[in-house]
């Protein structure tokens, strides 16, 4: 049997070191990732962001740097919006002061002022509007995860560095149940997708996730698994395409 992924997320202004330091400790115990290449051979961000919530284990390591990042709050709040996140998710907090009250409405209010340029941004664009739109859709998400983070964040003692390889280790042992329990997490979300893509074979991800009541992130994550698994494909680009399921997977 072969070694658990574990990814680690962290920010290469400031983290750089801390995700040597866990790598060299760690790869040992798991084939760690912690690079876009290591994962996916194409360019598509959500097909990458998949790739990261399908890996066994994942570390986030939250520096000052981190979140004031658009690719590392990304990562962030896709795997926050995930079934089994706090199954199988640790948080190596650097930046102690992301503890206090006063720092995390720093950084909420930083993004919230960012997600309030864009729109503005958007309206009022001659050109280069799917540059902002696709911006847009980035960091919408990550002021919808924001707080569910932080609030996660918030109820964690913290760990030291040592203390957190433990228990990566520690959640990499888990019974054969729980293991089913996390993939079960997953497959209910893709039988999902397919049902109401056998009814309606023209729903976009926001009609989706709002028919299964799951996040726009963990919906995205079930069309990327089936769509490399051949199940659905895409018909259409931008705003009008659309995720129909193949006629031989009905």
């Amino acid at each position: 049997m072969g070694k658990q992924r574990l990814f680690i997320s962290y920010c290469w202004k400031d983290g750089n070191t801390y995700a040597d330091e866990l790598e060299t400790q760690l790869k040992d115990t798991f084939d760690v990732k912690r690079d876009k290449s290591q994962l996916i051979a194409n360019d598509n961000l959500y097909d990458f962001m998949a790739e990261i919530a399908n890996c066994e284990n994942v570390i986030i390591v939250l520096t000052a740097e981190y979140v004031k990042s658009l690719n590392c709050m990304l990562e962030m709040s896709y795997l926050v919006s995930q079934d089994e996140w706090g199954m199988k998710a640790m948080v190596l907090v650097i930046d102690d002061s992301l503890y206090s009250i006063e720092r995390k409405f720093e950084v909420m209010n930083y993004w919230i002022l960012r997600q309030k340029n864009n729109h503005a941004s958007l309206k009022n664009a001659d050109f280069g509007k799917a540059l902002w739109e696709e911006e847009k859709e980035y960091i919408d998400l990550i002021c919808e995860n924001m707080e569910k983070f932080f609030e996660g964040l918030s109820r964690r003692k913290n760990p030291s560095q040592i203390a957190i390889v433990n228990e990566v280790i520690k959640k990499s042992q888990r019974s054969q149940e729980q293991e089913h329990e996390m993939r079960e997490c997953v497959v209910k979300g893709e039988d999902l997708v397919k049902e109401f893509l056998a009814v309606n074979g023209n729903m976009t991800i926001s009609e989706l996730s709002e028919k299964m009541n799951r996040t726009k992130a963990a919906t995205m994550r079930y069309i990327s698994n089936l769509s490399k698994e051949g199940v659905i494909e895409r018909v259409g680009d931008g705003k009008n395409g659309k995720w129909v399921l193949k006629k031989s997977s009905k």
